[in-house]
């Protein structure tokens, strides 16, 4: 089964066509992308936890985030995923354009 890592991935640029300057803006956005995408989750947690502890917090109210955070939860990671390989992938190609050892 497709799911959003395939797409992101499978749609990502093909790095060998940029230059130099794009390459490195396209490892720090991926990059970037992927570490805003850890804290949200992150934050999720934290408000699903205070939220948990709140005494005026009413199961319809919990039941309706509870869903969100799920439906949060199951597509961020692998959005992530697909970020952070891009730009590995990006790096990669930047590295080889330079002529630097790839491990």
């Amino acid at each position: 089964m497709r799911d959003i890592y395939q797409e992101l991935v499978r749609h990502a640029p093909d790095f060998k066509k940029h230059n130099d300057d794009d390459l490195v803006d396209a490892v720090d956005i991926y990059a970037s992308a992927a570490r805003s995408i850890c804290s949200a989750l992150t934050l999720i947690g934290n408000l699903t936890h205070d939220a948990i502890e709140s005494e005026g917090y009413d199961n319809e109210d919990a039941m309706r985030d509870l869903l969100l955070v799920g439906d949060t939860l199951r597509n961020l990671p692998r959005i992530a995923a697909a970020l952070e390989q891009c730009s590995d992938t990006a790096h990669y190609a930047l590295k080889q354009r330079r002529g630097e050892t790839i491990q």
